[in-house]
């Protein structure tokens, strides 16, 4: 079975799997260098270009996942960890897998846990199947159902709702959630928002509404260039949070 290795260049980073050689315009690295390889290690190609052997962390997972529908960024994920109290214990109900991508970031987190997600799509599925691989994760559960006709478990400490239409599922999810838990939904316009305010049951009391933006820079010191980038990741979706307060 290989093993995904990270590979720290000077000029360039790499993504690689051990079990194959590797050619770059740096020059050829061979499967035989990779197998061998530690964390820290220094690997030259056959040109003489050096990079230090690293284990992929959770940005470098990122720029390989498989994508279908848009998935949510990590400016927003964090502030999901973040605000739900997800830790390594988590028992999370996620709604609306997508492409996998925030159940495999928060099943990273939730190592002792278990990440239950439903999802109606199966060419989604089979996305997330290959993310879950990537991320080499055995706790996040997929359920091919619409979870409108049943929520299979209880007592989840958190949920995430990423659908269209949250306003529909929020009573029935409030009942999975133990006392003390949080619901997040993750929704692009204003208007979804109101109507799962609107639709939420008594025992859920609205803890934050958040919209985060980000900016980059770039940084080049040897050039003497920082500054902010053109573009951004500006909008991308609302962040609504619940506590439940009693069953």
């Amino acid at each position: 079975m290989s093993k995904k290795i990270f590979l720290i260049g000077e000029e360039r980073d790499l993504f690689v799997d051990d079990d194959k050689d590797v050619n770059t315009e740096y020059g050829i690295i061979r499967s035989t260098q990779l197998k061998k390889a530690k964390k820290g290690a220094i690997i030259k190609t056959h040109k003489g270009n050096r990079f230090i052997a690293a284990e992929p962390m959770l940005p470098d997972l990122m720029k390989r996942i498989v994508r279908l529908p848009q998935i949510i960024t990590l400016k927003d994920l964090g502030s999901i960890i973040v605000y739900g109290g997800i830790g390594e214990t988590s028992k999370v109900l996620d709604v609306g897998t997508g492409s996998g991508v925030a159940a495999c970031v928060i099943g990273s987190i939730a190592k002792k846990g278990v990440v239950v997600s439903y999802e109606i799509r199966k060419d989604f599925i089979r996305a997330a199947k290959k993310n879950i691989k990537l991320f080499g994760l055995e706790n996040v559960k997929i359920i091919n159902k619409d979870i409108k006709k049943g929520i299979k478990g209880r007592n989840f400490d958190f949920a995430l709702i990423d659908v269209a239409d949250p306003w529909d599922l929020i009573q029935n999810i409030s009942k999975s959630v133990r006392v003390g838990g949080r619901i997040c939904c993750y929704s692009p316009s204003i208007i979804q928002v109101e109507k799962t305010l609107r639709a939420a049951p008594n025992n859920l009391k609205a803890e934050r509404l958040i919209q985060n933006n980000e900016i980059n820079w770039k940084v080049d010191i040897k050039r003497d260039i920082l500054r902010p980038e053109s573009s951004g990741i500006m909008h991308t979706g609302f962040l609504l949070f619940f506590l439940k307060t009693r069953d």
